[in-house]
């Protein structure tokens, strides 16, 4: 049991008594109540009421309410939480259960102690006060579900290259990202070391497993959280499944970094609401990811990285877990369009430009093809070279017999972006990349995340009267530009917390129709689908975006491939008027981290 003295100590880091005297403190420490609990037991219920002051001193807590579909979770607190001080404060039912999550330690001050109080009462009531204006302010930043803080358990696999490197830049990064301070917690076989910094609000030590580990580790975590806002445990050696078993339920992420060979874990699954948040890096040699997004990704370079060496690729990814952990991923989905989609170039040198991160991208139809290539590795420079060589060449696509009713070359088409992206599939790149098509046979949306970028491309530009549609099992796939065409919840999907979207469907009367024949009857077939896309693009993509481009295209036809440099600069003019927007709203998301410290 604590003592007085340990309370009082314990108080000071406590919101409700920050602006308390020291003479108040020796009064107060006294009277409250020391308890356990047992991880599944509960503080308080919904529709119960509280008649005490809960401060958390060691352990979790999670806040739930009930909904129509079952309890969600909607915070989880850490030491020195307050809970239950709403009821306290108005005498009205709890508004919400607190379930201990990790065996917790509480000390609570009950109402008949603060009525014995009256020179100190005020003290105690103003604090309470202060602490539900916080969480007000909070809320209205952040929306009602609170920001959780990371607290991540980081597990390497024997054939991990980078044991050294990633935990540690994936701590720097965090820091950085966040602007919140972060701790690394590397738990071994042997060596210890206490506290040093290793950058500007990082830190790192060292501690060896024992078999107190679980009880050391839920002390230490109430020292550790008065000072670091983010925890990354790392887990490594002989003794590390017994360490990762150990401390797992005081983690709010899992992580694995798998080396080339190292099996995938047992079950690899997407983020549900409650329980921790999984995620997966694996070595870009001999990966076996089925599927990549914002919490699934590959990483280059990681033995350059062990070395020491600059690793730009490497660090790509680190940092884009990084933003995982804060809840700050930006996601970029780029609509379909025909020629008009060359103006996606632009929008991604513009990004790339003013350090706006891209973690995941979805495409549609033109930008299918240019989100993958940009996924794979090409720069804005090679993309720009691309679409200069062949605005020129595009005619080489062209079927002449029009009795298929397709007017580009299957065959064609399919060599030219094979000659680019080889065999490379969907779940090999460098950024996580889907597409999208439409399944003429089921009437849905569907989503492409695994094939190769070839097979990716080719269904998504699949639309009626340029290719036929591409089957692939028991699917029938075409163009989605009838459906989506500016993918953004697919974006959404991935993981993105921030989706920038971009129509390159041009507004309806800023394009002049093609009167060339026999290009003028596509034109008119085209511009008729284009319309109905633009509108449907439109209006999806204004609920669901954080920031939207519509890219202006008078004068420049959908068929207009050898105005490639044109419609590049428009592109890339329409980012640079929505580039105050897009570092606006991003930043807002990331104020919300710094309203949660």
């Amino acid at each position: 049991m604590a003592s007085d003295q340990d309370i009082r100590e314990f108080l000071k880091t406590s919101p409700v008594f920050s602006e308390s005297s020291e003479e108040e403190l020796d009064v107060v420490a006294p009277l409250f109540r020391q308890e356990s609990y047992l991880a599944g037991e509960y503080i308080l219920r919904q529709g119960g009421s509280s008649q005490a002051i809960y401060l958390l001193r060691s352990g979790r807590l999670a806040v739930k309410i009930m909904r129509e579909h079952g309890r969600e979770v909607v915070a989880r607190l850490d030491p020195p939480a307050v809970v239950g001080e709403l009821s306290f404060l108005t005498g009205k039912p709890c508004v919400a259960d607190v379930e201990v999550e990790v065996d917790a330690e509480i000390i609570r001050l009950p109402k008949e102690e603060v009525d014995k109080l009256p020179a100190r009462r005020e003290t105690i009531l103003r604090g309470l006060n202060r602490v539900l204006a916080e969480r007000l302010q909070n809320t209205v930043i952040g929306g009602a579900k609170s920001i959780e803080l990371p607290t991540v358990l980081l597990r390497t696999w024997p054939r991990w290259e980078a044991p050294e490197a990633f935990p540690r830049m994936l701590a720097v990064s965090l820091a950085a990202q966040t602007g919140r301070r972060t701790l690394l917690v590397a738990l071994g076989d042997s060596g210890e070391h206490p506290i040093e910094r290793i950058a500007e609000n990082a830190g790192s030590c060292r501690f060896t497993v024992t078999d107190r580990l679980r009880s050391l580790i839920a002390q230490q975590l109430t020292v550790w959280k008065k000072e670091w806002d983010n925890i990354i445990f790392h887990v490594s050696g002989a003794s590390a499944d017994r360490a990762a078993e150990d401390i797992a339920e005081f983690a709010n992420f899992h992580g694995h970094l798998l080396g080339p060979g190292d099996p995938l874990p047992a079950r690899l699954e997407r983020a549900g609401e409650d329980g921790p948040r999984p995620f997966v890096v694996q070595s870009a040699d001999a990966p076996a990811l089925p599927y990549l997004d914002g919490a699934h990704q590959l990483i280059w370079d990681a033995a350059l990285a062990e070395r020491g060496e600059p690793a730009p690729r490497f660090e790509r990814t680190v940092d884009s877990i990084a933003r995982l952990l804060g809840g700050i991923q930006v996601g970029l989905a780029l609509g379909g369009g025909a020629a008009w989609g060359w103006a996606h170039i632009g929008v991604l040198s513009v990004l790339e430009k003013a350090g706006i991160p891209v973690d995941v991208m979805s495409g549609c139809s033109m930008g299918s093809v240019i989100g993958a290539f940009r996924a794979a590795g090409f720069s804005v420079s090679q993309l720009t070279e691309l679409a200069g060589f062949w605005r020129t060449r595009t005619r080489r696509f062209i079927e002449w017999r029009f009795w298929r009713m397709c007017l580009v070359n299957e065959r064609m088409a399919l060599k030219t972006f094979g000659g680019y992206l080889q065999e490379r599939g969907v779940n090999q790149t460098e950024t996580p990349y889907w597409a999208n098509a439409v399944d003429i046979r089921k009437g849905s949306e569907f989503a492409i995340q695994d094939g190769t970028l070839v097979e990716a491309i080719r269904a998504s530009i699949a639309l009626p009267g340029l290719l036929p549609p591409f089957s692939r099992n028991s699917n029938l796939l075409v163009d989605a530009g009838i459906m989506d065409p500016v993918p953004v919840k697919l974006a959404k999907r991935m993981g993105a917390n921030f989706a920038i979207a971009v129509n390159a469907m041009a507004p309806v009367g800023e394009s002049e129709v093609n009167n060339r024949y026999p290009f003028n009857m596509f034109d008119v077939m085209m511009r008729c689908m284009f319309v109905m896309g633009h509108e449907i693009g439109q209006a999806r993509a204004e609920s669901s975006a954080d920031v939207l481009l519509t890219l202006p295209m008078k004068g420049i036809t959908m068929l207009d491939f050898n105005r490639s440099n044109d419609i590049i600069e428009r592109g890339r003019q329409a980012a640079e008027e929505h580039l105050a927007d897009i570092r606006g709203g991003y930043m807002r998301l990331k104020n919300r981290l710094h309203a949660k410290r």
